[in-house]
């Protein structure tokens, strides 16, 4: 009885073995995958990094050149005469939009339509 105890338990052992092995390779896929997970996070992490540090030198550079405009057009009308010429040039431009937008409008009450003229008259 012995000996059939005995290859029993050699089976059960060979058994476990097996099992123990299946999850080994399991395991180690896992482990594979969670590796190339932190190699990817880690890649999108330094891509964003860069595109941020590129972000934040195009836009110093933005204030940079918006300084630059604003002294430009802080010195412009310090002077007299080019403070007219800036007057002038803003009444010119709000002249413009005034007329735009106001023949939009009167274009849109003079349009006629023959649907609207025939219940107008009843």
């Amino acid at each position: 009885m012995n000996g059939g105890a005995s290859g029993s338990s050699k089976k059960d052992g060979y058994l476990f073995e097996q099992q123990n092995d299946v999850r080994m390779n399991e395991l180690g896929s896992k482990i594979s995958a969670l590796k190339n997970i932190t190699i990817d996070m880690h890649q999108d992490v330094s891509d964003q990094d860069r595109l941020l540090g590129d972000s934040d030198n195009i836009f110093s550079g933005f204030g940079d050149h918006l300084k630059n405009s604003f002294g430009r057009m802080n010195r412009m009308v310090s002077k007299r005469h080019q403070r007219q010429l800036c007057f002038y040039v803003t009444v010119a431009v709000a002249a413009f939009f005034i007329i735009y937008y106001g023949s939009g409008l009167l274009s849109g009450l003079w349009s006629s339509d023959p649907a609207n003229d025939v219940d107008r008259a009843l």
